[in-house]
C-alpha cells in the first residue's frame, strides 16, 4: 500500500511499515503502511445508537413503504436512509447490491489488522473473534454461502498470517452491501411531492463502509435539511 495522505491527516498514528513489520507476513512486500483507527461492530454499535436515540425521546416504527409520497401526510422533513431500498423508492438506476462474504473464527492471538492484495483483510474483533475476508461481487442478489469463496478467502488469508491455519471456523456470513456508481448521494433535496411542502433529503450508496462514513454524511444530511427548511418554511 502506498502512502495515502489523505489518510495520515485523519487517524492519530500513520507512517510506513517497518522492517520487524514486514516479518509478520508472508510475502515480499515491498511498500506498506502502518495506522491506528477506531474498531467497533455493527452487532454492537448499532444497539448502542439506538439506546441513545430513545434516551433522547426518538421513537422507532417499522414500516414497509412503496412510495416515498406515503410519507407526506406524516411528515414534513424525510431524511432517505433506505440503502438498497432506494433502487424503487427513488428509482435510482446507479444503486445495485455489491454481495460480500467473510468468515469469523476464533484466533486470540491476532491484535492487529491486515490489508493484503485481492480484497484479502484479516480484522481482530472482541473476545477473540477475527474477521477474514473478502469478496465483491457486484450487482449479485444471491445471498447463500459459497463454500469456494469461503475456502479462497481463508486460503489468502492463511498464505498472508499462516498461524490462522490452527485458527477455528466460527460462522460464515453473506451480505449485501448498497454500492453506487458515482458515489454516495447525500444531502441532495427536493419536495417529495408537487402537491405537499415536505421535503426529502438523501443519504444512501454508503456501499460497504456505511458505519465509517456515517457521521460525516449524516451531519451533511441534517445541514442540508436545515437549509432547506429555511428556503421552504417546513416544519421540522
Amino acid at each position: 500500500m502506498a502512502m495515502n495522505h489523505w489518510l495520515e491527516g485523519v487517524v492519530p498514528v500513520y507512517r510506513k511499515v517497518n522492517e520487524e513489520e514486514f516479518e509478520l507476513v508472508n510475502g515480499s512486500w515491498k511498500y506498506g503502511s502502518y495506522f491506528s483507527t477506531l474498531l467497533t461492530q455493527s452487532n454492537l454499535y448499532l444497539p448502542w445508537v439506538k439506546r441513545r436515540l430513545q434516551l433522547n425521546g426518538i421513537t422507532f416504527k417499522q414500516r414497509e413503504l412503496n412510495s416515498l409520497k406515503e410519507l407526506t401526510n406524516d411528515y414534513d422533513i424525510v431524511i432517505n436512509c433506505t440503502g438498497l431500498g432506494a433502487r424503487k423508492l427513488c428509482y435510482d438506476r446507479h444503486l445495485v447490491s455489491l454481495r460480500g462474504q467473510v468468515l469469523k473464527v476464533k484466533a486470540p492471538w491476532m491484535k492487529m489488522f491486515f490489508y493484503g492484495e485481492l480484497d484479502t483483510y484479516i480484522i481482530p474483533g472482541f473476545n477473540g473473534i477475527v474477521t477474514l475476508g473478502g469478496s465483491r461481487n457486484f450487482d449479485s442478489e444471491n445471498i447463500k454461502l459459497c463454500p469456494y469463496e469461503s475456502a479462497a478467502i481463508r486460503e489468502r488469508c492463511e498464505t498472508l498470517i499462516p498461524s490462522l491455519k490452527n485458527a477455528e471456523i466460527l460462522r460464515q456470513e453473506v451480505g449485501l452491501r448498497p454500492h453506487r456508481d458515482g458515489g454516495v448521494r447525500v444531502g441532495d433535496g427536493s419536495r417529495i411531492s408537487n402537491h405537499s411542502k415536505a421535503i426529502i433529503i438523501h443519504n444512501y450508496g454508503h456501499g460497504g463502509y456505511g458505519v465509517c462514513m456515517a457521521p460525516g454524511t449524516s451531519i451533511m444530511a441534517v445541514n442540508a435539511a436545515v437549509e432547506l427548511h429555511k428556503s421552504t418554511n417546513s416544519k421540522i
